[in-house]
């Protein structure tokens, strides 16, 4: 917000007019010089060939200027040679002035100037997008599951081949170390949904943290780390969440081992919105006397939220599939399937009774 109010102050669209004008200036005396050209030949032929009509005077004067050769409209006389002879003259010099003025440009860095504004002009369009600091395997990973929920995403990566194959997969792509505010600031991390750091090192990834928690706290970051003692400094540092391969990895295998089925369902799910949430109920009598029943018919949790109840367990078992004459008690849990809005609407219905809430990446969590 602040931003978009800086951008609208009378100083900056001075400076944006000042810029337009030297712009439209770099190009003034030789467009100028073909316009004059042009104008002063087409004349040329009217005074020189009575017989000419401007549409003529117009036609003659631009087959001589750029040597098409289609022929002349009518027979010319003297005088009108001589205007063929001197456009020709005012030609070459005309296009030897743009030439020159060309590579001026190009030797002064303009037209890439020109392209960074462009570029970034492009990126400051975009907002509640998602930062991506690294495309390597983990990167490329995150992109492609994330391209899915079609959320703009925007990857940071040191080597220019890695920000052309992000661009090249549809995604924005700046070149630069993604430590540095500067790189930071133009990648719009102020009006980031998140950030995700997937560089190849900790201490690459410390640095992405500590920087776009200063430039942006309240920012979403998720960050990788290879060992615990990296996720407690990325923690200490300011990210919201670590994720470890290698923990993660562990996990995967250890659930495909034990639980394959209820793993294939978990890997179904990671492709859509919806995710299972269990919601531990809290032992006091008096919280939980305000629920407006005991029975899943009664609160209507589905019915009012869209969850889909798929157990409650308890001290006396796990109940699977419950339907409406499942009765809830102090100290139960209750595992829900469904959309983020939806598992939000189900906390809110069930209010201080819920007395803690998770969402489960995969089995393992079941059986804590």
């Amino acid at each position: 917000m602040l931003l978009s109010r800086w951008r609208h102050t009378p100083s900056t669209k001075r400076s944006l007019r000042k810029r337009r004008l030297r712009q439209a200036q770099v190009w003034q005396v030789p467009l100028s010089a073909l316009t004059i050209l042009v104008v002063a030949g087409a004349a040329a032929y009217r005074l020189a060939e009575p017989s000419y009509g401007w549409s003529d005077a117009f036609w003659m004067t631009i087959i001589t200027l750029t040597t098409v050769g289609y022929g002349e409209v009518h027979p010319l006389s003297g005088g009108g040679r001589l205007v063929t002879v001197l456009l020709l003259l005012g030609g070459v010099f005309t296009v030897q002035l743009v030439i020159q003025r060309f590579l001026q440009l190009s030797n002064t860095g303009y037209f890439h100037r020109l392209r960074l504004r462009r570029e970034q002009a492009m990126l400051d369009a975009i907002c509640d997008h998602v930062i991506i600091c690294g495309y390597g395997r983990m990167g490329r990973e995150v992109a492609s599951c994330m391209a899915r929920e079609d959320v703009p995403l925007l990857v940071i990566d040191q080597q220019p081949q890695r920000t052309a194959l992000a661009i090249e997969h549809g995604f924005y792509g700046v070149t630069g170390d993604a430590s540095l505010d500067e790189v930071l600031r133009k990648a719009g991390v102020g009006r980031a949904r998140s950030l995700v750091a997937v560089l190849g090192t900790d201490a690459d990834n410390v640095y992405v943290v500590l920087s776009a928690k200063a430039l942006a706290p309240r920012v979403q970051v998720i960050a990788r780390a290879e060992s615990q003692e990296a996720a407690s400094k990325l923690r200490r540092a300011g990210a919201n969440d670590v994720v470890s391969p290698f923990v993660a990895g562990g996990r995967v295998l250890a659930s495909k081992a034990l639980y394959p089925e209820a793993v294939s369902f978990m890997e179904v799910l990671a492709g859509t919105k919806y995710q299972i949430e269990r919601i531990q109920l809290t032992t006091s009598q008096e919280e939980f006397s305000r629920l407006p029943g005991r029975s899943l018919a009664e609160i209507q949790l589905g019915a009012r939220s869209g969850v889909l109840v798929l157990a409650i367990g308890s001290s006396r078992g796990v109940q699977v599939n419950p339907g409406g004459q499942a009765v809830l008690q102090p100290g139960d849990q209750l595992i829900l399937l469904g959309s983020s809005r939806q598992r939000r609407a189900a906390e809110a219905l069930l209010g201080v009774v819920a007395a803690r809430v998770d969402v489960l990446e995969d089995p393992m969590d079941l059986q804590e």
